[in-house]
Parts: C-alpha cells; structure tokens; sequence
C-alpha cells in the first residue's frame, strides 16, 4: 500500500530553502540526551565498575531514572516550548546537559548520588530532545518532511558512530573523569552556537503550523503508536547500553566487541535517511514493521550460540538500522494519523510512552545477567517484543482523512 509520493522538486526546494535550519537541527540533536549519554554508557560500566564496585544492574539504573523524568517532564517542556519558544528552551537545555553531564566527573562512590546526577541530566536535558527541534522541521517541510526528519537525525547516528571509540580515546588517555568532562563540553561547544545562528521559532502560517493544544487523547491511535513505541524503546535501550557487556560476556574480545557498537551508530545514520525516504513514499506503517523486526532477528542470533564477531556486527547492524528508524517513525505517524494542530501535545504522549519503555529496558535486560550470569534469556524476550510491536503498527491502518488533506493542498 502506498501514498501518492512527494514530488522530488518539492523536496529539493525545501531543502534548498531551510538547510541552515536543518543543520542546527542535526547538530543539536546529535549532542542532545539522546546522543551522548545514551552511546557511551556501555563504555562507562567497567571503569565505574572498577571504580566503585557497582553492578551492571546498578549502573543501568541511571539511565532509567533519566528515562523516567524526561518521561514526567515531557509535557512541561511542551508547555515551556509553546509559551517560550523552541528556540530558548533548546539554548538553556543544551547547556544545562552539558554541565550536567560533566558533573559525573564529580562522584565519589555513593550510589545515590550517581543515580541523582542521571535525574538532573534528564531534567535539564529533556529539551533537547524531539519535540523541540522536529517542530520547526514539521512546519517548514512539507513534501519531505520524513527525509527532513531523517536528515535531523543523522547527528546521533554520528555520536553512535564515533562517540563510544572516542569515549574510549578519552578514559585511556586523561581516565574516565576527565572523559566526562570532553564529552560534556560538546553540547556547549558545538550545538549551541549552531543554535542561536541558525535555529529559529516556526513561523504560524495557518492550518499546516503545529500548535498547542492538548494531546487527543481519546484517539485509539495515539495509544496504539504509544503501546508499540513502548515495546520498541524498551529492546533498542535494553541492547544498546549493554551491547557491549553482551559480546564480552559470550566470549568476545573487548576491542571486538566496541568495535561491533560503533557499527550501531553506521547504521543508524543509514536507518535514519533510507526510513526518512521510504515514509515519504509508501505507507509508514508497513515500512516501519520491517524496520521494526530487524532487531528481533539480530537479538535471536545473539541469543542463540557464543559470540562470533561477524554475527556481533550484523546484529548491531540490524539494531542500527531500527535505532534510525524509531526517531523518524514516531513524529512522522503522529503527524500523520493525528491532527497536526495537536502535534506538540500528541508527541509528548507519544515521547512520554519512548522513554517508559526505554527506562526500563536496560536495566531489565541487565538483570538477567546479573542473576543468571548471561543475557541469553532477556535477548529472546527483546526479539518477542520487537516482533510484538510490529505487529502492532500493522493495525494503524490507512491514513486518516485530516493527514491526507494536506498533502493534496500541497
């Protein structure tokens, strides 16, 4: 089933006329909570692991508490957005991660404190997330909105691609404190800047301009898309954080097995513009179950037998390839199969659904190991949920009558 497919002069217009925006867009994003903190966790556990003695598990557990409050706080960061502009509540929550980030060079071995740290990265994080640097994309790009979106996200794949082998760069040369304080700077550095030159408020321009209002939240749709992303969020933030802790734990090499999640970020940039595309073109649902079940074939071959290092690569190839794929797909069918003047309100739902699935995917996952001393058991239970949540999406059916409206305005 397809669409009617953009026209590619349309797109490239678009494109010609909004680029400085989309830049900004793709730097931000790549240095926001999402990017860093996310890829470079794997490479933080065995040094604070040596540090201070704290589990897998444990450690994981800061990662879900991040989830958990940007989760709470997505809504008030709609709301500040609506009312301050995307622009200023990316500026402050750019340089409030970067300095959160940086304060984990600061601990000292209780736990809590690690744990409370992760809860202030998030509260000063979560406005750098989607929902502030898609909206000016969604109102500035029509015909190839899904390849914008795409294009906006290549960023984190390119802290997917470089941020654990540099992370690791960083703990040997100058140790794991000092390591948090460079990859905290980059936020601050390098996104900021971008930001106050080229990053600007949508500018209303009638109907097609995402507004305000709140999230309609007796449309079954909005909590079927919630329901899948749920499933989704909790397999890919369950298997990336602990890619690396699953090779090494199933016999492969340390250098091997970072190695295999720098393949992740590869195709993450790869997933993001091929998914970006093929929404524009076909019907998002179906392109999205395909994308979807990919890592529940690469979790089924990490379950099934000792590590190979080429069956480690294929298999963070194929969860690269969904990583890309996810932040594509949830603002684009909310802009499709829900009204777009409810799309700010609509994404924090649909966003606060993400982040409950992913803050408790890793450490789920790590638990198993933890317990049972192999992660064999929760790979499978990942690989159901992917298969699950694909399904899921299948259900959406056509599109609705209001999302079409505008594409034939066009």
């Amino acid at each position: 089933m397809s669409t009617r497919p953009a026209a590619p002069r349309e797109t490239w217009n678009e494109l010609r006329r909004h680029w400085r925006l989309l830049g900004a867009c793709t730097i931000g994003f790549g240095l926001s909570l999402s990017g860093i903190p996310f890829y470079t966790l794997g490479v933080f556990i065995d040094p604070l692991h040596s540090a201070f003695g704290w589990s897998v598990g444990q450690i994981q557990i800061g990662l879900t508490i991040s989830y958990l409050t940007t989760m709470a706080i997505l809504p008030a960061v709609g709301w500040l957005a609506d009312r301050l502009g995307v622009r200023r509540v990316a500026l402050g929550s750019l340089t409030g991660l970067g300095l959160a980030f940086m304060a984990l060079s600061l601990q000292r071995g209780p736990l809590w404190a690690f744990w409370l740290n992760w809860f202030f990265i998030s509260l000063f994080g979560t406005g750098t997330l989607a929902i502030t640097w898609t909206r000016p994309l969604t109102s500035a790009f029509r015909s190839g909105r899904g390849l914008a979106l795409g294009l906006s996200l290549l960023g984190t794949g390119v802290v997917g691609i470089f941020g654990p082998p540099a992370a690791r760069a960083l703990i040997d040369a100058v140790g794991w404190r000092w390591a948090y304080v460079w990859l905290g700077a980059a936020p601050i550095v390098l996104a900021v800047p971008t930001t106050l030159l080229f990053f600007r408020d949508p500018t209303p321009t009638g109907a097609h301009t995402p507004k305000g209002l709140p999230a309609p939240l007796a449309n079954p749709r909005l909590w079927l898309l919630g329901g899948a992303f749920i499933l989704i969020a909790g397999g890919v933030s369950g298997v990336i954080p602990n890619l690396i802790k699953v090779c090494t734990s199933a016999g492969l090499s340390r250098v091997d097995a970072v190695a295999a999640a720098s393949v992740v970020g590869f195709f993450v940039v790869i997933g993001r513009v091929s998914c970006g595309a093929l929404i524009d073109r076909f019907w998002a649902p179906g392109v999205a179950a395909i994308f979807v079940a990919m890592p529940a074939t690469a979790c089924a071959l990490l379950a099934s037998g000792p590590a190979r290092p080429g069956v480690a690569v294929l298999s963070a190839a194929l969860i690269g390839l969904t990583t890309g794929a996810e932040f594509d797909l949830l603002p684009f069918l909310i802009g499709r199969y829900l009204p777009l003047e409810r799309y700010t309100g609509s994404l924090a739902v649909g966003s606060a659904c993400f982040y409950l699935g992913a803050a408790a995917g890793g450490p789920l996952l790590a638990s198993f190991y933890d317990r049972l001393g192999s992660y064999r058991l929760g790979l499978w239970g990942a690989s159901g949920l992917f298969a699950l949540a694909a399904a899921a999406l299948l259900c959406l059916g056509p599109y609705p009558v209001f999302a079409t409206v505008e594409r034939e305005e066009d």
